[in-house]
């Protein structure tokens, strides 16, 4: 069964064993506990501790701060560790007595002192760069920036405008006054830098007219030297805070070193303690019992019974099928080769409990069509190698894990391909050694009819077996007629018009009898006249037929859509072509230049003709599933599993104590 049954299980229990009851149910990690409706009850709910919640909510935020600062500091050393989180493993009994510990405090207050020290200097040098950026058209000038606001008689505008602007405002300055003068310092970012030399006299008429053009003042309050001087202070400063920065940072290295790992896994502990407390509100309790209501998959209450056998002396479970109308969650149960397609399966949403899950029906499918859009040994032999080295070698979450041993199998099924259409890596039969020159099932660049037409052909088989399924869904709730009327006849319709494609000339007469009878089945006309002897209901039956038939046309284009998978093998056919006759040409260039920019060619070109294959056959194969498979009979809207279990996004635990523990990989 490919949705895992599941069992309501009822904890009961003697009030002193609630603590260790949710600690070993959150260990065991079998259980999706169910908030239980008090209403209901004659017991009353479990009241949280909201001083240990505020306390592990700070406790969790100053672990945050510390694990998210020496994070920007920690060298990781697995590889592709820029792309992949590292975990920490340790061992869960480790795991479980983390504490922040009597020197956690001290860690805090150097963090913090070290987030402030770089903030600070990332404030300076930003103040500092902008300063030098402002003083470099000004550089020239050998009048200190004290003396800027001028003489008794004389009164200096320094500032900056456009140097298109430049003469048409010096011109406008001329026009207004006679007392003005105008020196150019100096040149920036396409503006020019000015100080306009007013007399006292004209000093409103050379400001009102400052004001209506582009000059914008610059002033440097808290400076006092030559623009030159000042400017080498700030580099000279920033040099200096760089030297700063470089030791602060040599600092917070350290401390990562020593306890990055550690901190790490302290947040998700201290979470996973927060989880066990806010777990209390799905408990009842009386003034000496609890009782308490989850769901755990059949196959695992032989796990729930071991894992509460510490407390088993005070303690009851007992187990209960679902009944109609509890939301029940969903856990998929497919068979180990089935079981990579689920990822799919929970890109679209999980079934509802009770209902079909799709995976076994479209992993066939889908891993014949990923196969057909790269179509190559070579290619589908590079994918898998990939995939397999990042599961093994890499330390990657579950999921990773499973998608890619889903891109292993469609690595796989490309190479069956390859194999079937004779390519490798896309190379001519007279470049191939002799042994593989044989004779393929279907040549991709000369049947490209045939590769059309298969491609067809799997839609019509992929789209009826949706179709039937939609059938024994509707037969299984009972609406038997709607099953025989809406899908059976539009797969019998498919199977005729099939037959008369074959021999048209032997059977064409058959199509027009069965586009009536169509009409006639769908619209329910013989139920209409027969038994409810309604001739109008007959003719507004003939309607919803032809309405019906009318809406048969989609189909063919449902079908067409599957012409995508011959058009991407042909094309990543063609592109790896293409770079196998670069190289050739490239490697004839002497000096050994050819044979390298051949090697380049051919190990780039390969390489990027595979991620761009990779794309399209997950991309497209994927659609087909979601658009024109589930759309026939798949609604979705199932509940995933999430039984309460430890915090481990960033941590591995092992059952017992290692020498890994509290260790990275």
């Amino acid at each position: 069964m490919a949705i895992a049954p599941m069992l309501k299980v009822t904890v009961y229990g003697h009030g002193s064993a609630l603590r260790p009851t949710i600690d070993l149910l959150q260990t065991a990690g079998v259980v999706e506990l169910i908030t239980r409706d008090v209403t209901q009850s004659d017991l009353e709910a479990v009241a949280l501790d909201p001083e240990w919640l505020r306390e592990l909510e700070e406790r969790i935020a100053d672990a945050s701060f510390v694990r998210d600062l020496l994070g920007r500091f920690h060298t990781y050393r697995g590889p592709f560790s820029t792309f992949i989180s590292e975990k920490v493993h340790m061992g869960i009994d480790e795991f479980e007595a983390l504490e922040p510990g009597d020197g956690f405090g001290e860690l805090y207050e150097t963090c913090q002192r070290i987030a402030e020290d770089l903030a600070e200097i990332e404030r300076e040098r930003t103040r500092l760069h902008t300063l030098a950026d402002e003083l470099v058209p000004w550089e020239s000038l050998r009048l200190p920036i004290s003396q800027w606001h001028g003489t008794d008689h004389v009164t200096l505008f320094c500032g900056t405008v456009p140097e298109s602007a430049a003469a048409e405002i010096r011109q406008t300055l001329r026009d207004a006054t006679g007392l003005v003068s105008v020196a150019e310092v100096g040149r920036a970012s396409e503006r020019e830098a000015w100080v306009v030399m007013a007399h006292r006299d004209a000093l409103d008429e050379v400001r009102s007219t400052l004001a209506l053009t582009e000059f914008v003042a610059v002033s440097f309050p808290d400076l006092e030297g030559e623009p030159a001087e000042e400017r080498a202070r700030a580099l000279e400063r920033l040099s200096v805070i760089s030297a700063e920065q470089a030791e602060i940072e040599s600092e917070a290295t350290a401390l990562a070193r020593e306890h990055h790992a550690r901190t790490t896994a302290l947040v998700q502990a201290l979470l996973t303690r927060k989880d066990a407390e806010e777990a209390k509100e799905c408990f009842l309790a009386s003034e000496r019992a609890f009782v308490a209501s989850g769901w755990v998959q059949a196959a695992r209450t032989s796990d729930l019974i071991a894992a509460l056998a510490p407390v088993g002396a005070d303690i009851d479970a007992s187990f209960a099928e679902p009944e109609p109308g509890d939301s029940v969650p969903v856990e998929l149960a497919n068979p180990a080769l089935i079981r990579p397609f689920e990822v799919l399966t929970d890109l679209y949403g999980r079934p509802r409990y009770g209902d079909l899950d799709p995976t076994p029906l479209f992993a066939g499918f889908f891993f014949v069509f990923f196969g057909m859009c790269i179509g190559d040994v070579g290619y589908g032999a590079m994918l898998a190698i990939a995939a397999l080295l990042i599961k093994t070698k890499l330390d990657v979450a579950p999921g990773v894990r499973k998608f890619m041993d889903l891109l292993v199998l469609g690595g796989i099924s490309s190479a069956i391909v390859g194999v079937a259409t004779r390519s490798y890596f896309a190379l001519s039969e007279e470049a191939l050694p002799v042994f593989l020159r044989y004779e393929p099932i279907a040549d991709p660049l000369r049947d490209v009819m045939v590769m059309l037409a298969f491609s067809v052909a799997l839609g019509v088989i992929h789209i009826s077996l949706g179709v039937s399924v939609n059938a024994y869904r509707r037969i299984k709730a009972g609406d038997v007629a709607g099953a025989i009327f809406e899908d059976l006849t539009t797969l019998a319709l498919f199977a005729v018009v099939g037959i008369v494609l074959a021999w048209p000339a032997t059977i064409g007469w058959l199509l027009p009898w069965s586009l009536g009878a169509a009409v006639v089945f769908k619209g329910r006309v013989i139920e209409r006249l027969f038994i409810d002897r309604s001739l109008g209901g007959a003719a507004i039956g003939v309607g919803k037929g032809l309405l019906g038939l009318y809406g048969l046309v989609g189909y063919a284009s449902d079908f067409l859509s599957y012409t995508r998978l011959a058009a991407l093998g042909l094309a990543s056919l063609l592109v790896g072509d293409t770079m196998n006759r670069l190289s050739g040409l490239v490697v004839e260039i002497p000096f050994g230049v050819g044979l390298v920019g051949a090697v380049l060619i051919l190990v780039v070109g390969h390489t990027f003709n595979v991620v761009i294959a990779l794309l399209g056959a997950f991309v497209h194969p994927t659609r087909l599933q979601f658009v024109e498979f589930f759309s026939k009979f798949y609604e979705g809207g199932g509940r995933p599993f999430e039984p309460l279990a430890p915090r481990t996004k960033q941590v591995v635990l092992h059952p017992a104590t290692g020498e890994s523990e509290g260790g990275v990989r």
